[in-house]
């Protein structure tokens, strides 16, 4: 860019400061344009309409048709620009304004291929629709519309940026210069918030209401829901979503294309091949595109009625430059749009560039050296492992090079987005080759080679196609060539002879035997085989086929990677066994995690063990080669988490570790802390950590959560460590501490319970609606659901509300997590339960729940309508977890209702999540209500109020609280969860005849009297939450200073004299 040029936009920027009527400012900004363009007349008539007068600005920009060389069609973007003087004043009319034009257009049956952009001349702020109105747009109402901002396309014009703002201009207005192909534009043009995908959206939702009629489009539907509830935990299976993997899957293909090929116009029978993949052929790709579940917008019938998406999203590719690229691109707009529903949580899930670049370098990479990647998704890390096998090697040939790059992935998306990062990495190279590059990356469970599902015969397996189980023999796997040539045959065969006579098993071998030239074909391959003939025949006459062989080809892949790689590399799944839905995949995982030696010995912690420790141990064990090594980004829980003992304590089976990094003080990163292992193949059943395992921890902010290496690493600290393996208790850690800790067992942790998960709370926690009743004795008051709840309240309980009168004998008191504080509680919460409260013949309290059937039946009414419409909306909308459950199963699960003890006269209670316990009593004589325990806090029950001094005193002290710190489960904002960590500190039992039991007791009573009195003067206006909650705390325990002080030190000589 010329110097000149930049020095136009500081003096328009100078202008635009001072300026202070809109018009001046817009004529400044036309005049700067007919500098900045001088001479491009076409540039000069756009210009021209920027100042027409209108309130906004609508520019229809020409461009040339990609598709159809020399056509008289031509496409418009048009971008519609609402200039304003003030921003910080006029942002929302200017908004409004927008919306107002958008609506018109499309209730004049125009379609979507809009940016806008709101301006001041200093600011530019582009806007989208909101993803959730995109298939109602027609029905909205002006004031309905919601734009959000898409604030990384958005500009701000500053002293320092002109350079920029020229850039920034060309792009959104004019477009003469193709750009370089960016992760941020790749994201901008083709995600979420895009005119591109906005309008493909809708002209695929349109067409999809027909197109879903017939049988092989139905079929790709149900397979793709199959393998998406494997894939996720939970998954939204709806057709909205199958739509927005099939856009991102019709735009991978034509990047793909763009890449390999050097044409700068697409012809109409080049746009077919690139959907339905024989072009690629052309360019020295085997495989790039196989029937998978998105092979139907190919056929003819889709092929036509989807033509203007195509056209679309090539259009947009034509103005990128992938030349080159120096970064995953497309990992972005695959996050976004992989499932819209949990784009929020998933937040920034993918590895970036930085840490898959920094794996990568910790490996000496060999040309033979083979590399697999067992949950590959958009392809980052193979990228990274191509890259760092061209900087050792640099005369490898493309062909070596792909040949020594595998990965599997169970999203079907996942394979076609890596294969093109794939493409990307190798380069136009590829059409050099010497022979047709086969991309070895499959759709599969990466967990389910055939030996993982043998039946009790031992040498077979079933094979499912459509509705068919097919018992077949496992040598069918013995020949990786003699599967794929034998499933090419019963596909052919299946084609031929469609709706004719089933051919005899002979003449199946002889084409078999003409197909494969390596002898050794036994009868029971040869019986497998046809019986695959024989359902892929029956699957093509019923209307379901088209993704048959697709399936079969790729799902048994995994079974030829026994023992084949040097390395696997990765990220794998970090969700857990109990978010996983599908039954049979369950009892397979859990079958997976005894055979592999990662399952808890504690079944309660089973539900908690993410999948990733599955994959460390079956991926070492199945895939690597002897002395082979691997690498996993996992949930920094690894280091504490109980469920994942048998890896820290080395009992995981198939891998030693050999390096840590602990990533914990690393941002932006992940939406949850992580670390990275480093192991190597290892056999033995017990593998000793004693001498501890090198690690590094890395500290540092970096500029964007997608950087490259080279612009982390000034930015990162390491510092070098060692990991030893201690226990405190029974709980185990990593800690870079190698202090033998306790393992007595301290006889409170049994003693202390967990509350009663009170939810949905909606259903039962209560505010009044009138007046404080004088008591609570056989009254009928008027509630609604609290309001504090709501800020916290999830899908698809948030926003519920229930208000009525209810008999006063079913109001109770609580507490939650803003209620427990340091020797005190503060504000107790109301709630209202379908319980009664009954005495025995010992005169013992007892709990009893009641349905709201069986309290209409007792003549209480008012409850039985709230708690029947409980009932009802418990019904309609409970998750496929608790579907088995009714609302009072749930409210008292693992009976934390029921079996509370309404008869001590003291409780002990503290906080299950926070930096650290909070503890304090409860005396049931205080209190108005009878107190029901949650599960936010953990409770211990008494009758002597001196040991519920004593035990306050310990949780409130700062040792145990340090010591369990190891142990902790971490969020991205440091420890959050105590639970029965603090337990597994050891302190007795205790005694009314030690002096030191007794000093604490009378120093905790004190701290108790002095902490009610200090919240005596707080603001009782100000909600107690959060950052409020954390202060308060941390005020208390300053207003005790001398108190903690004296406790800190009992404390320590407990602990020390029985350590």
């Amino acid at each position: 860019m010329h110097q000149k040029s930049i020095g136009l936009i500081e003096s328009y920027f100078k202008k635009v400061k001072t300026a202070n009527k809109e018009l001046t400012k817009k004529e400044a900004f036309k005049d700067l344009l007919n500098r900045l363009y001088a001479g491009d007349k076409e540039i000069e008539k756009i210009i021209d309409s920027i100042s027409a007068g209108a309130e906004h600005t609508v520019i229809n920009i020409p461009r040339k048709d990609k598709l159809h060389r020399g056509s008289a069609d031509t496409l418009y973007n048009k971008i519609i620009i609402e200039f304003e003087n003030d921003l910080k004043t006029s942002l929302k009319h200017a908004k409004e304004q927008l919306a107002g034009y958008l609506l018109g257009q499309f209730k004049s049956g125009e379609g979507y291929n809009y940016t806008l952009i709101v301006s001041d001349c200093i600011n530019w702020k582009v806007f989208a629709p909101d993803v959730s109105q995109l298939e109602v747009l027609e029905s909205l109402k002006e004031d309905e519309l919601i734009l959000n901002e898409v604030s990384s396309a958005s500009f701000k014009l500053t002293e320092n940026n002109a350079e920029d703002f020229f850039y920034w201009i060309d792009r959104f207005l004019f477009k003469e210069e193709k750009q370089k192909a960016t992760l941020k534009r790749i994201e901008e043009s083709f995600g979420y918030q895009s005119h591109v995908f906005i309008e493909s959206f809708r002209n695929l939702t349109k067409h999809f209401n027909e197109a879903k009629k017939y049988g092989d489009v139905q079929v790709s539907f149900e397979q793709w829901k199959k393998f998406l509830s494997i894939a996720y935990g939970t998954f939204d299976a709806s057709e909205s979503n199958f739509l927005i993997h099939t856009y991102l899957s019709a735009f991978s293909k034509m990047l793909a294309y763009s890449v390999v090929s050097n044409d700068d116009y697409i012809e109409e029978d080049e746009l077919k091949g690139i959907i339905i993949g024989s072009i690629f052929s052309k360019h020295n790709i085997q495989n790039f595109i196989d029937n998978d579940f998105f092979h139907w917008i190919g056929s003819e019938r889709n092929f036509r009625g989807l033509k203007k998406v195509f056209r679309l999203i090539a259009q947009e590719i034509s103005t990128y430059d992938f030349n080159k690229v120096d970064e995953d691109i497309l990992k972005g707009v695959y996050q976004e749009l992989i499932d819209l529903d949990t784009r929020h949580a998933l937040g920034e899930y993918y590895t970036p560039d930085w840490l898959c670049e920094k794996i990568v370098n910790e490996f000496e990479f060999k040309t033979t050296d083979k590399i697999l990647d067992p949950a590959c998704g958009s392809g980052s890390f193979l990228r990274a492992a191509i890259h760092r096998i061209k900087e050792l090697n640099p005369q490898i040939s493309v062909e070596e090079l792909n040949n020594n790059i595998y990965g599997i992935d169970i999203h079907p998306l996942s394979v076609q987005i890596a294969k093109t990062t794939m493409l990307l990495a190798l380069g136009k190279e590829i059409t050099k080759a010497r022979k047709p590059i086969h991309i070895n990356i499959i759709l599969a469970n990466t967990l389910l080679a055939p030996e993982g599902v043998k039946n009790l015969f031992g040498d077979e397996f079933i094979m499912q196609i459509d509705k068919e189980k097919l018992w077949l023999n496992t040598q069918v796997f013995e020949d990786v060539q003699l599967f794929d040539q034998a499933l090419d045959v019963c596909e052919d065969l299946a084609e031929q002879t469609m709706n004719m006579k089933l051919e005899s098993k002979k003449t199946f071998e002889n084409n078999l035997r003409q197909r494969y030239k390596n002898g050794g074909l036994v009868s029971q391959v040869i019986n497998s085989f046809y019986k695959i003939y024989e359902s892929l025949k029956k699957v093509k006459e019923n209307g379901r086929d088209s993704i048959w062989k697709f399936i079969v080809q790729n799902l048994y892949k995994p079974y030829f990677f026994n023992k084949k790689f040097d390395y696997v590399i990765g990220n794998p799944p970090w969700f857990t066994y109990s978010s996983i839905k599908n039954e049979e995949y369950q009892n397979q995982l859990s079958q997976l995690a005894i055979d592999y030696r990662v399952k808890p010995i504690s079944s309660k912690n089973f539900p908690h063990l993410e999948i990733a420790a599955i994959f460390m141990s079956y991926c070492s064990s199945y895939f690597l080669k002897e002395n082979g090594k691997i690498a996993f980004v996992l949930p920094r829980s690894f280091l504490s988490a109980d469920h994942h003992d048998n890896t820290r304590k080395g009992i995981a089976k198939g891998f030693k570790l050999t390096q840590l990094w602990d990533l914990m003080k690393v941002s932006p990163l992940f939406r949850i802390p992580s670390c990275v292992f480093f192991a190597e193949k290892f056999e033995a059943k017990k593998k000793s950590t004693k001498h501890g395992i090198n690690g590094v921890s890395f500290a540092g902010r970096l500029p964007s959560h997608n950087c490259n290496l080279s612009t982390a690493n000034p930015r990162l600290k390491e510092e070098k460590n060692k990991w030893f393996y201690i226990k405190q208790g029974k709980s185990t850690a990593f800690s870079t501490q190698k202090n033998l800790l306790q393992t007595n067992v301290n006889p409170y942790k049994s003693l202390f319970k967990q509350g009663a998960t009170i939810v949905p709370r909606a259903f039962y926690f209560i505010q009044l609606t009138q007046d404080f009743p004088d008591d609570w004795d056989s009254r009928i008051i008027n509630f609604k659901t609290s309001d504090d709840i709501q800020k916290d309240a999830k899908s698809p309980w948030k926003g519920m509300s229930f208000e009525g009168k209810i008999e006063s004998r079913f109001v109770f008191r609580t507490a939650l997590s803003k209620s427990i504080l340091p020797f005190a509680l503060h504000e107790p919460d109301l709630v209202i339960l379908p319980v009664s409260i009954e005495s025995n013949e010992y005169n013992e309290k007892k709990i009893k729940l009641h349905t709201a059937k069986e309290l209409l039946q007792e003549g209480y009414s008012y409850a039985s309508k709230w708690f029947s419409n409980a009932e009802r909306i418990w019904n309609m909308l409970k998750t496929e977890k608790s579907k088995s459950m009714t609302n009072i199963n749930r409210l008292d699960f693992q009976r934390g209702i029921t079996e509370q003890n309404l008869n001590a006269p003291y409780l002990v209670l503290y906080n299950a999540s926070a930096k650290n316990a909070n503890a304090t009593i409860v005396k049931r004589e205080h209190f108005d209500l009878e107190f029901i325990v949650e599960s936010v806090s953990y409770v211990f029950y008494t009758d002597k109020l001196n040991e519920a001094y004593y035990l306050t005193a310990i949780l409130n002290s700062t040792t145990p609280n340090l010591m369990m710190k190891d142990f902790q489960a971490r969020g991205l904002f440091g420890v959050r969860h105590v639970h029965k960590k603090i337990l597994d500190i050891y302190f007795p039992k205790f005694n009314d005849n030690d002096e030191i039991h007794l000093q604490l007791a009378k120093l905790s009573k004190t701290a108790c009297i002095k902490a009610a009195a200090f919240l005596k003067t707080i603001d009782k206006s100000k909600k107690i939450e959060g950052l409020t909650l954390g202060k308060l705390r941390i005020d208390i325990k300053a207003k005790l200073s001398k108190e903690l002080k004296e406790i800190d030190n009992l404390v320590n000589e407990i602990i020390n004299k029985n350590s």
